[in-house]
């Protein structure tokens, strides 16, 4: 936070108070963050303590709340890589200070700026960008646009899908107005970065597409009108912005760009990390790279050591993975190589939690809606977590962040491959309004549906594979979660209750954990506090 003084340097037009919003430090080590998603929308009205972004540093994905209240101008871009304490947005005290705000981040761009502008200039509209859907997504591409050139679309209508590494998903447009595409279909385009703007109205969309070629004129017209005085400064402005290029070369090719996890991966397994192809943020190298470039050498080496095969009489067939398997593959690595991940199975006697749900389905008439097993397992997960703090939570290898609010990821499998989207503030719920959620985001999921950010954000998940023949297994916890709850299917069992032999319903519960964080006396704590609401249900109702 800063002051209004050192404020006005940046925006002189501004008078009142405004607030700096930069890139917090979380932990030791870090020395920048990645702006992964905003979680509110520019010129928003925001909270002091409400999250505001959320930014990816070398070790997890976290949240940042907002350290005033005001209205929010943005300065940093998803997919931007902002160093610690930089700005990435500014708050205004009122709606009139924003407009000013907004006024003199127009006005103080320099002369060095012209060729940044020029976009700007040309395109005077609303920028149209391709959204993040998801953590590990870096850029999409674009399937099919579902608008026309130039045609007129109203916010909220769908205007173009695009794939990324998990499924195919339709984006809406963010304002009502004419539509200029910048992208084509098969064109891979970053997180961030423009794939239409949209102009107000149809003199606006004109001047767009007649002034998309004058860059170059535009810069003829400022060297021949400027005086001398403004040329000259723009001249020595122009050539150290050329030396600081040529110093920044110089010491890239040097230093190949990468994040802390990858860099830290890459010496532990004795990699020159400067022999690996970055695919992150402006060639970023990130810790999927690694992986990458490790699996493929292991393959080279046992190529080489492999004894001839015989050829085959049949046919072969060799499968590509598809992008939304990679990214399975490249998360699912990335929880090993993070975690401590240990794990318990108990089998629990589900008999009393299948009565209740039998005499739920004889009130749907009367509810109005069809309650599940799967609801009820995951209302009994709420009620864990919210007894447990230190289990809905996130750990980055120092700090654990317990959260006051249960938000809880569900593994859906779908033809696409499997998704894990969330329920926000899960334990703000009824059990009826709860499995209306669950229902919602699963058919959703399942069909490809689901919007940028629902896969983001979760402290636990629950993967429930009762309907399945399997009865317990090894999951893997989804980092930088520290837990996940597993459900296997329930089998029909003899047991002995009260002296006499009878039948019971038994299920088996597998509890993944990061063991730097429990051990076996908490994990045990848990798994009883379980044990007591799948067995005693009616206990999570009241």
């Amino acid at each position: 936070m800063i002051g209004k003084e050192e404020h006005r340097e940046i925006f002189p037009g501004v008078t009142n108070m405004s607030i700096k919003f930069v890139m917090p430090k979380a932990g030791l080590t870090m020395i920048e963050g990645t702006i992964a998603e905003w979680l509110v929308e520019e010129g928003q009205e925001i909270k002091k303590g409400e999250a505001a972004f959320s930014y990816e540093n070398e070790k997890t994905t976290i949240d940042c709340e907002a350290p005033e209240s005001g209205f929010i101008h943005m300065v940093a871009n998803v997919g931007d890589v902002v160093k610690v304490g930089e700005a990435v947005a500014y708050i205004a005290e009122s709606k009139e200070e924003y407009q000013k705000l907004l006024a003199s981040s127009v006005e103080t761009h320099d002369l060095s700026s012209t060729e940044g502008t020029a976009t700007a200039e040309i395109h005077d509209g609303i920028k149209f960008v391709m959204p993040k859907a998801g953590l590990t997504m870096i850029e999409g591409t674009i399937a099919e646009w579902l608008v026309e050139e130039g045609q007129e679309i109203k916010k909220g209508e769908a205007a173009f899908s695009y794939e990324n590494e998990k499924t195919t998903i339709d984006c809406e447009a963010p304002e009502n107005g004419f539509i200029h595409i910048v992208a084509n279909v098969g064109d891979v385009v970053k997180v961030g970065e423009p794939v239409a703007y949209i102009a107000k109205n149809k003199e606006e969309y004109e001047k767009m597409l007649a002034t998309g070629s004058v860059d170059k004129k535009k810069e003829a017209m400022c060297a021949n009108e400027c005086s001398p005085c403004a040329r000259k400064v723009a001249e020595n402005h122009a050539a150290k912005i050329m030396e600081d290029m040529i110093v920044k070369e110089k010491s890239e090719s040097k230093r190949v760009k990468s994040s802390g996890l990858a860099r830290n991966i890459a010496k532990n397994k004795g990699v020159d990390i400067n022999l690996i192809k970055g695919t992150g943020p402006n060639g970023r190298v990130v810790a999927k790279d690694v992986h990458a470039y490790l699996e493929q050498q292991t393959v080279i080496q046992s190529e080489s050591k492999a004894p001839v095969v015989p050829i085959s009489t049949g046919e072969v067939v060799r499968t590509t993975m598809t992008p939304a398997r990679k990214a399975i593959a490249s998360n699912l690595r990335y929880s090993i190589d993070t975690m401590v991940q240990a794990s318990s199975n108990t089998e629990f006697d589900v008999t009393e939690l299948f009565a209740l749900r039998e005499k739920l389905v004889e009130q749907q008439e009367y509810l109005g809606w069809k309650i599940t097993i799967n609801d009820l397992l995951v209302m009994a997960t709420v009620k864990v977590l919210e007894k447990h703090p230190l289990l809905n939570a996130t750990f980055d290898g120092e700090v654990l962040t317990s959260y006051p609010n249960v938000n809880i990821n569900i593994a859906v499998g779908a033809e696409a491959g499997l998704a894990i989207p969330v329920v926000r503030d899960a334990d703000k719920m009824t059990l009826l309004e709860l499995s209306k959620a669950l229902k919602d985001i699963a058919v959703r999921a399942r069909e490809g549906k689901i919007r940028p950010g629902e896969q983001s954000g979760g402290y636990f998940t629950v993967s429930n594979v009762g309907m399945y023949p399997i009865d317990f297994g090894s999951p893997i916890a989804n980092a930088p979660q520290v837990g996940l709850f597993a459900f296997g299917r329930p089998r029909d069992r003899l047991a002995r209750i009260n002296g006499e032999i009878c039948d019971r319903k038994m299920m088996h519960v597998m509890f993944i954990f990061d063991h730097r964080v429990f051990d076996g006396l908490e994990q045990g704590k848990i798994m009883k506090d379980l044990q007591m609401y799948l067995e005693h249900p009616e206990l999570m109702l009241v």
